[in-house]
């Protein structure tokens, strides 16, 4: 009998059919649709999938999930519609089989935690850059989740007050997610529809411009990565996400953490800094990864 696997994401709903050891065996996606309502969507996260020896699935999905699988959070656009539904129940009412759901950031840690960088750590965290700062914290094989379940949701690391909106906090992705990185660079050259690859592309061409704004979000990122460093002090923190997987970006990053950015207190810190081993595949196998360790106990 097999695993399926989905992440939900608010671009692309991803999918695999993995082995009881975790190899996968297939796996294909389609685009994200914004639907009017939760039945609609999950209709079509479900449609025509073959359940055939399939014995349970692991889902992905963004927002903060309670303990029963209830999106409690809104998310991306696209994915509005599972506000308030119980992602276990939608999905087990459609393709008949256990069903387990984890938070994305979360997912994308755990699998990180059991197989990847931050494997047989005592203490990891796990930071991972996309349209915002998914995260998870882990103290050996155990999630930290916190009382709401919001213990990782790195996005929302405050870093100061909105001027027109004083009594409103601004998180760390306004500042260290994919997405600031664009918005500070169309801000500064006057564009509207610069993407980060290009800008990425113009840093690594030696652009003075893109220079300046991607060595000014290192530091927010490494900001970031400090206040993870006093708050928890993991061994490990592990950087995920599409920009990881670049050489050069993993190294600046270090650099800027060990070297260019100095602590309040100057203590010796010895948590490392690695990027995550799975970046496309994290979310899948930490689903199908949550979903074989708690269902089987269950």
């Amino acid at each position: 009998m097999n695993l399926l696997s989905i992440d939900i994401g608010g671009t692309f709903i991803k999918y695999a059919i993995l082995d009881d050891d975790l190899t996968i065996l297939k796996h294909w996606m389609k685009p994200t649709k914004k639907l009017k309502d939760k039945n609609e969507f999950y209709d079509y996260v479900c449609e025509d999938l073959d359940m055939e020896n399939i014995r349970f699935v692991g889902v992905s999905a963004p927002g903060v999930i309670d303990a029963k699988a209830t999106v409690i959070s809104k998310a991306a656009t696209n994915v509005q519609a599972m506000y308030l539904s119980n992602v276990n129940v939608e999905i087990n009412n459609r393709l008949n089989v256990p069903v387990q759901t984890i938070n994305d950031g979360k997912s994308a840690g755990y699998c990180e935690m059991k197989i990847g960088n931050g494997k047989d750590s005592k203490s990891s965290a796990y930071f991972i850059i996309g349209t915002g700062i998914g995260g998870c914290l882990c103290l050996g094989e155990q999630l930290i989740e916190g009382v709401d379940r919001i213990a990782g949701e790195f996005s929302n690391l405050p870093v100061g007050f909105y001027k027109d909106k004083p009594s409103k906090i601004i998180g760390l992705s306004k500042i260290a997610s994919m997405t600031a990185l664009v918005e500070s660079y169309n801000q500064k050259a006057n564009t509207q529809f610069m993407l980060g690859k290009v800008i990425i592309d113009r840093y690594l061409q030696g652009e003075e411009l893109a220079k300046e704004v991607l060595d000014d979000w290192c530091k927010n990122i490494v900001m970031g990565l400090y206040m993870i460093v006093v708050m928890y002090n993991p061994e490990i923190i592990c950087i995920g996400g599409g920009i990881s997987e670049e050489d050069w970006f993993i190294k600046k990053i270090k650099d800027v953490f060990y070297n260019k950015v100095q602590s309040i207190s100057e203590p010796t810190i010895h948590t490392k800094i690695q990027r995550c081993k799975f970046n496309s595949n994290a979310n899948l196998l930490g689903a199908a990864l949550y979903a074989k360790d708690t269902l089987t106990l269950a």
